[in-house]
């Protein structure tokens, strides 16, 4: 399987995906930045994670569009192919090889952290933890992809927006922002 980059520096370049990953399609990624674009543009969210790389659709992406950017991913087979990748579409990224959770407080705040584990994992556990640590920097974004038929909690200290796209649902967690209600 494959897959190309939609915009920036690397506009339409191939990824090779590994049989380990799901990569977000086409219609969620551009989704993804289109949003982003329109919150604000790649400068005023420079530090992005990507928590489980995969297949580097989305930290590739990101990179791509000039965001600076970690990847972590802990199946080998992808990491391996996330490191091919940044290399042939020459962007310069961050890949490292572990657990996110335990990795994660190593790391230091983004201003922006994609979520999106294999679907086994237990997703809202996973967010509450987030959303409770100490890694967003002041309205930075969590974003957590996840399957439709899943809600995930609210956070007093972020307001959540959910956007439906078919199965998959992004949940966009912006700490610090109050809510006009």
């Amino acid at each position: 399987m494959s897959l190309r980059i939609l915009g920036g520096s690397a506009k339409g370049r191939e990824l090779k995906v590994p049989d380990s990953a799901r990569p977000s399609g086409a219609r969620i990624r551009k989704s993804l930045f289109d949003l982003l674009a329109a919150r604000a543009p790649e400068d005023d969210f420079p530090a992005f994670l990507d928590l489980h790389g995969g297949s580097g659709a989305i930290g590739l992406e990101a990179a791509s569009r000039g965001y600076s950017v970690t990847l972590i991913e802990k199946d080998n087979r992808a990491f391996k192919a996330l490191e091919s990748n940044a290399r042939q579409l020459e962007l310069k990224v961050k890949v490292l090889r572990g657990d996110a959770e335990q990795l994660l407080p190593r790391l230091g705040r983004f201003d922006l952290i994609f979520s999106d584990p294999p679907y086994e994992a237990d997703i809202p556990t996973l967010t509450r933890r987030l959303l409770d640590g100490d890694h967003l920097n002041e309205n930075g974004l969590l974003i957590c992809q996840h399957p439709d038929r899943l809600s995930l909690p609210p956070h007093p200290a972020y307001t959540l927006e959910v956007r439906e796209y078919g199965s998959n649902t992004l949940s966009i967690y912006e700490k610090g922002k109050v809510s006009d209600e």
